[in-house]
C-alpha cells in the first residue's frame, strides 16, 4: 500500500480558510503594534521638523536670550539678526537689532536720538517695521527736514511695565544716550505699584534696586529658542490655545469690559501716580515725553470727542512732563468708521494698533516735534 505524503501537499486557499486564522502569540503582537507605534511616531516627527525648518529658513527664525547689556540678564529679548512673522493678530514681519531695539538699524550718535519705551503697542510686532508708528516717524520727518535728521529706537517689549522701565532706564541711557525718550503709558500700566508699592519705594531708597523679576527659560525652551525653532512653536501654541479653556480669555473679557468703562481709574491714587511719573522724571529729567494711550471707551461710541483731564494728565501736568494725548484722534477715527485698534482676527477696539492707528501715533509725534521745537533744541 503506497503511504500519502501529505507533508509535501500543498495547502491551498481553500484549505486554509478551512482552518482558520494561525494565532499570534501576544509577545509577537505586541511587537507589531510596538514597530507600527515607532513608524508612526517617527514619521510624524520627522513631518514636523520638515515643516517647523522650513517656516524657519523661510518665513521667520526667532531666537531669544537674555540681554545682559540692558536688562542685566532679567529680561529675554530677540537676538539680533532674527526675524518674526506675526500672524495671531494682524501680519506684520519685525526683524531685530542690536541691544533689544525691536528695529534693526545702527545706532548713528551723529543725529538726534528718539527712544520710544513701552509694551506691546511699542513693540508692534502687529504691522511690519516700515508700518510701525516709530519709522514712519523717523521717515517722514527726515523727509520733511532734511536739514534736522533723526533717528528713532524702538525699545518696546511685550509685557514690559514701569518696574522694567524704571529698572533698566539708566542703561539705555548708557547704550543710546537719547536726546528724547517717549514712553507710552496707559492707567493700567501704573496699577501694579499702585498694589505694591513696596519695589518702588526701595528703588527711591537705593536706585541700583531692580523692581522688574528675572524672567527664566525652562531647559525644553532652551532647546527650542536656540535651534532656532522657537517662532514656529509660539505659533503653533497660539494656534491650538483657541482649543482649551485658559485664563487668557477670562483676561479678555476683563480687558472687554474695562475698555467700556470710561472710568478715571487713578482717583484716590493721586499720590501714587505721582510717585510713578517723578521716578521716570528722575531718570530722564527734561527729556521725558509720555504717550498718554488714554481708554477710549465704548469703541468710540460712548466716548466724548474732547478729552476731559484725568488724574493721569493732571499729575504729569504738575510735574511739567509734557503729554502726546492721542485720545481725540482715536475716538474721531472711530466715529469715522475706521477703528484704530484690532485686526481681521482680533476683537474690533480692542487689540493692538493697526496701520491707522500707527498712522494717528505718527500725526501726533509730528506735531508735537514741529509745535514744540523739541528736535531743534538737541540738534548736535
Amino acid at each position: 500500500m503506497e503511504r500519502k505524503n501529505t507533508l509535501a501537499e500543498p495547502i491551498t486557499p481553500a484549505a486554509r480558510a478551512a482552518a482558520g486564522p494561525r494565532r499570534r502569540s501576544a509577545r509577537a503582537q505586541l511587537l507589531r503594534v510596538g514597530r507600527l507605534l515607532a513608524i508612526w511616531l517617527g514619521g510624524g516627527l520627522l513631518a514636523l521638523l520638515v515643516v517647523a525648518g522650513a517656516y524657519t529658513a523661510l518665513v521667520a527664525h526667532n531666537r531669544a536670550d537674555f540681554n545682559a547689556t540692558i536688562y542685566e540678564n532679567y529680561r529675554i529679548v530677540n537676538l539680533p539678526g532674527t526675524t518674526e512673522l506675526f500672524r495671531h493678530e494682524g501680519n506684520g514681519r519685525t526683524s531685530y537689532g542690536e541691544n533689544g531695539l525691536v528695529v534693526d538699524k545702527v545706532v548713528n550718535f551723529d543725529v538726534p536720538r528718539l527712544l520710544f519705551i513701552g509694551d506691546s503697542y511699542v513693540e508692534a510686532k502687529q504691522v511690519s517695521n516700515p508700518d510701525k508708528f516709530t519709522e514712519l516717524l523717523e521717515s517722514e520727518w527726515n523727509a520733511a527736514h532734511a536739514d534736522q535728521p533723526i533717528q528713532t529706537l524702538n525699545m518696546g517689549l511685550a509685557g514690559d511695565d514701569l518696574r522694567s522701565y524704571i529698572s533698566f532706564g539708566p542703561n539705555m541711557d548708557k547704550v543710546f544716550a537719547p536726546n528724547l525718550v517717549f514712553v507710552m503709558l496707559k492707567q493700567q500700566d501704573l496699577l501694579t505699584l499702585i498694589a505694591d508699592p513696596a519695589p518702588l519705594e526701595q528703588w527711591q531708597a537705593d536706585p541700583s534696586f531692580r523692581l522688574a523679576k528675572p524672567e527664566k527659560l525652562s531647559p525644553i525652551q532652551r532647546i527650542i529658542s536656540d535651534t532656532p525653532f522657537r517662532q514656529f512653536f509660539l505659533r503653533m501654541l497660539q494656534q491650538t490655545q483657541g482649543f482649551s479653556k485658559t485664563e487668557d480669555s477670562d483676561r479678555k473679557t476683563a480687558q472687554v469690559e474695562l475698555n467700556v468703562s470710561g472710568d478715571d481709574m487713578l482717583v484716590g491714587y493721586e499720590a501714587e501716580a505721582a510717585a510713578q511719573l517723578a521716578a521716570l522724571q528722575q531718570i530722564w529729567g527734561d527729556r521725558l515725553v509720555i504717550i498718554y494711550n488714554a481708554n477710549v471707551p465704548g469703541i468710540g461710541e460712548e466716548a466724548a470727542p474732547t478729552f476731559t483731564e484725568d488724574t493721569f494728565a493732571r499729575e504729569a501736568a504738575k510735574l511739567g512732563i509734557p503729554v502726546v494725548n492721542i485720545y481725540e484722534p482715536m475716538v474721531a477715527a472711530f466715529r469715522a468708521h475706521q477703528p484704530p485698534r484690532g485686526f481681521q482676527n482680533s476683537t474690533l477696539g480692542v487689540g493692538h494698533f493697526n496701520r491707522t492707528g500707527h498712522r494717528i501715533i505718527t500725526d501726533s509725534l509730528l506735531a508735537y516735534l514741529q509745535q514744540s521745537g523739541a528736535v531743534a533744541e538737541v540738534q548736535p
